[in-house]
């Protein structure tokens, strides 16, 4: 089967500066660069476009064609596919044409910034026949499916109380569109999704009440860009099931040291706990007392990007589908409308 050919909406920081060129990875034995072709690069900022262009034809080592336009793209690049990566609030937009062009669409996180774009996303995908996956590249390490196995097998009980805890420095200065709730949906909205969503892989349950408390410290984010989005906050919610959850993140870390963050769950017959201090190890304590260690650094189908391809190729649905990824926004945008009106909210307000 020939080359997928691709073409990359949006070449902001997740496209050039988060962890090198995308699909250029080597997963399983195969690179993902041997099954695609970057065919096209579109940005409507004239820097950012000819930064990306020179960047990945010296990487991936051919020409890529360029477009200030995303619909020109779609309409003359020849594409199979596009990864959509975007401002937040844009997703719909840039998703839903692609698909009704017939294209297969990898769409960053989060789904978008309300339920009714998602919604839209979803049905589009559905009528186009077309593969609708989504960046949320933690649900593709294999350590975060052991906690769901450990809880499959008893080891730990059924989940009661969940966590998770991340202290890190703001945004980089380049996502200037990220100060902006209106574009991001908020900062919960914008990186608390991958949380949401692994909390929803341990649990399986649906939200129901959700109570957050956040504010702004620092008014203004890097660049002098008026921030409007929260730097800290708590968030509480509960689940159909009787268990509970916590969030708490924080964007005022000393981007010197890093970011902190910690996961865990207490079952009925015992917990498990981790952290990036080191490397995540999985700390389980039974209640008979028994107490076990796994380091487990393992990734999934060979990750995002491989997946993605693998699923276009073959027809089988991604790792996160796009229920997944909308699931995953419930909380942060309940919680986003919690902080605001200063009350709880129930998800289904949102439905």
């Amino acid at each position: 089967m020939e080359k997928l050919r691709i073409g990359i909406v949006g070449t902001g920081q997740r496209i050039c500066y988060h962890g090198g060129c995308v699909f250029w990875e080597s997963r399983e034995n195969r690179p993902v660069s041997d099954l695609i072709e970057i065919a096209a690069l579109c940005e409507v900022k004239p820097d950012r476009l000819a930064h990306a262009k020179r960047v990945y034809e010296e990487r991936f080592g051919y020409e890529i064609a360029a477009y200030e336009d995303y619909r020109k793209m779609y309409a003359e690049a020849n594409l199979d596919a596009v990864y959509v990566a975007g401002p937040n609030d844009l997703h719909r937009d840039m998703t839903v044409p692609a698909l009704e062009r017939g294209l297969h669409v990898l769409c960053e996180k989060p789904m978008e910034v309300t339920l009714a774009k998602c919604d839209e996303m979803i049905l589009a995908a559905k009528k186009a026949n077309r593969i609708l996956a989504f960046g949320m590249q933690m649900h593709y390490r294999e350590r975060y499916h052991k906690v769901r196995e450990m809880i499959d097998d008893g080891l730990i009980g059924k989940p009661a109380m969940l966590w998770c805890t991340e202290y890190r420095a703001t945004f980089h200065v380049m996502k200037d569109w990220v100060w902006d709730p209106k574009k991001s949906g908020g900062a919960i909205v914008e990186k608390n999704c991958h949380h949401y969503d692994i909390l929803n892989l341990w649990v399986q349950s649906e939200p129901t009440t959700v109570y957050a408390s956040g504010n702004i410290m620092k008014h203004d984010a890097p660049g002098g860009t008026p921030s409007g989005i929260v730097d800290n906050a708590w968030v509480i919610n509960n689940y159909a099931c009787g268990a509970r959850a916590m969030l708490g993140i924080c964007f005022l870390a000393d981007p010197g040291i890093g970011h902190k963050r910690e996961f865990g769950v207490i079952g009925t017959e015992g917990q498990v706990k981790f952290d990036l201090e080191d490397a995540e190890t999985l700390h389980v304590r039974r209640n008979t007392g028994e107490e076990i260690e796994i380091r487990n650094p393992n990734i999934l189908r060979g990750g995002l990007f491989h997946d993605f391809a693998e699923s276009v190729r073959t027809g089988r649905q991604p790792l996160v589908t796009a229920e997944m990824a909308r699931a995953s926004v419930l909380v942060p945008l309940a919680a986003e409308k919690s902080i605001v009106e200063k009350r709880v909210v129930h998800v289904s307000e949102l439905i």
